[in-house]
């Protein structure tokens, strides 16, 4: 059963490589330019033996000659991609420049480049260094792709796990009205917490498709700042925190409601998800020259300075968010939306201690 290597992350400059070429000057040379930058590299003569070694240890990337007699290098390659895996991650073809044809051959069947002969060493080392970077950095991106899906499944199945203890206690019979307008209020709130991971999950998945878009129109602040306050007023109170407003609601500001509204549901929620008991989350808005701004402060753990700048990235997640769990999707999205708006937003230390986010967008 083959494994992958298991090389170290982007840009730690060795990989594990396998080179394919039945002229055995073309594979020393080869051989000596990637050894010596750094890479583990095996050799094979002919495409039987470059099956085996696959089998005993599957590489990073492949150097595979077309025409080699024998198995050659398009059916070796048809081999390969046909593995329930895939193969190798990387497959490059070598081809001297009068087979045109078999080099359109290869790419038809799944190699991810190739090189013509006679292959130049800087441009070796460059194509090489240039393929393994872009594979680990697709690695690293889809487990980090994969992290979040299990932590989004995790998040929605806590409210759903919390509904039916609530059904349990509504079907008592003997609630007073209070306990059962508590309830009732209690199933609301993990109804809007499940709403506002579906539409996190919808609008990062348009964000990367490169298919969102907003309908700006002028609008009151107040009307995206007072849903926010009326729903988690009430979740503050149950975690003993304090929300306060400051600012006018009746500032004008050009922007999409229901948009601008869930970048800043996300703003608030992560603020009161930080903030421990006792504490307190600001949210003030003002007019910046010819913007409005936006800004949720708290008074929880604050952001390390040197995640400033990389914890709005999509699938990444501070310390503070991997310390509490989540998905860690919010922060990407109020970018996301803010961007869309030709806004921006921006993470700081506040006056109050901890995080300070600021969303701007035009007036």
């Amino acid at each position: 059963m083959s494994e992958r290597s298991s090389a170290s992350g982007i840009g730690d400059g060795g990989g594990d490589v396998l080179i394919v070429d039945d002229f055995p000057d073309a594979l020393a040379l080869y051989e000596a330019v990637l050894t010596e930058d750094g890479h583990r590299v095996r050799t094979a003569q002919n495409g039987v033996e470059a099956l085996r070694h696959v089998d005993e240890r599957e590489p990073e990337l492949v150097l595979l000659d077309v025409s080699m007699p024998g198995l050659g290098g398009v059916e070796v390659l048809r081999r390969l991609r046909s593995r329930r895996d895939g193969g190798p991650s990387v497959i490059m073809l070598t081809a001297a420049r009068r087979e045109p044809h078999a080099i359109e051959a290869g790419l038809k069947e799944g190699a991810d480049a190739y090189l013509t002969k006679p292959i130049d060493s800087r441009e070796l080392l460059a194509r090489v260094r240039a393929a393994l970077e872009t594979f680990r950095l697709k690695r690293m991106l889809e487990a980090q792709r994969r992290d979040h899906i299990a932590m989004l499944v995790h998040d929605l199945r806590h409210p759903l796990s919390s509904l039916g203890l609530i059904a349990e206690v509504l079907d008592a019979e003997d609630l007073t009205p209070a306990e059962r307008r508590h309830v009732v209020g209690q199933i609301r709130s993990m109804c809007a917490e499940m709403a506002r991971l579906v539409d996190d999950v919808l609008v990062a998945s348009r964000l990367e498709a490169g298919v969102f878009s907003v309908e700006v129109r002028p609008i009151r602040v107040g009307a995206v700042i007072e849903p926010i306050l009326a729903v988690f007023t009430p979740v503050a109170a149950r975690r003993r925190v304090a929300l306060d407003f400051d600012g006018s609601l009746d500032l004008e500001v050009r922007a999409d409601a229901q948009k601008l509204r869930q970048a800043l549901d996300n703003l608030v929620a992560n603020a009161l998800k930080f903030t421990p008991r006792g504490g307190r989350v600001r949210l003030r808005v003002w007019r910046a020259g010819a913007d409005v701004a936006f800004e949720i402060a708290d008074t929880g753990p604050g952001i390390a300075p040197e995640e400033e700048s990389t914890i709005f990235d999509r699938y990444r997640q501070g310390a503070r968010g991997r310390a509490a769990g989540g998905a860690g999707l919010g922060l990407a999205i109020a970018r996301g939306i803010a961007e869309a708006h030709h806004g921006s937003v921006a993470v700081s230390t506040g006056d109050l201690g901890g995080a300070a986010f600021r969303l701007t967008v035009p007036s």
